[in-house]
């Protein structure tokens, strides 16, 4: 990946997380970043803006990182199935994962040590809220992708 892809990816990756967040509570959940600020705070006794800079980072961070995963797998195939099935797939695998993933970044942010992935909550199976978000940030980073690919071919 060229570097005026992995740019791209990650302008769209900073994008969709914040979209993420601002959708959240449309979905009946209070948002990512402010249950990590809370948790920054209350165990980890940080200040209420470093537990705030911390939680959009590290939200950040996780989304920036499946925007230039997702990007490898549009640069490699932009068909519509494939982006389809990334989509679904990478939706549904980030929503098994978040809910330990999170718990783990807490617990490190909080005390500084790494917790052991059994002392950690199972994966979410659950199709809901967690799930839709989670494909939908997914949609916007494959309709980014699009988007970018369409004005690179129309500045040619």
């Amino acid at each position: 990946m060229d570097l005026k892809k992995l740019n791209t990816a990650v302008l769209i990756g900073l994008l969709a997380s914040i979209v993420f967040i601002l959708l959240q509570p449309l979905f009946g959940m209070s948002t990512l970043t402010s249950r990590h600020a809370s948790a920054y705070i209350e165990s980890g006794n940080y200040s209420e803006i470093m537990a705030a800079v911390l939680a959009w980072a590290v939200h950040i961070s996780v989304s920036v990182f499946y925007a230039v995963l997702a990007s490898v797998i549009y640069n490699i195939n932009a068909s519509y199935i494939v982006s389809f099935v990334q989509i679904v797939v990478l939706g549904w695998l980030t929503t098994l994962i978040a809910t330990p993933a999170n718990e783990w970044v807490i617990k490190l942010v909080t005390t500084g040590q790494y917790t052991a992935i059994s002392a950690l909550s199972n994966v979410n199976t659950d199709v809901g809220p967690k799930l839709w978000l989670h494909i939908m940030f997914f949609v916007l980073v494959i309709l980014g992708l699009s988007l970018a690919r369409l004005v690179a071919k129309k500045q040619r």
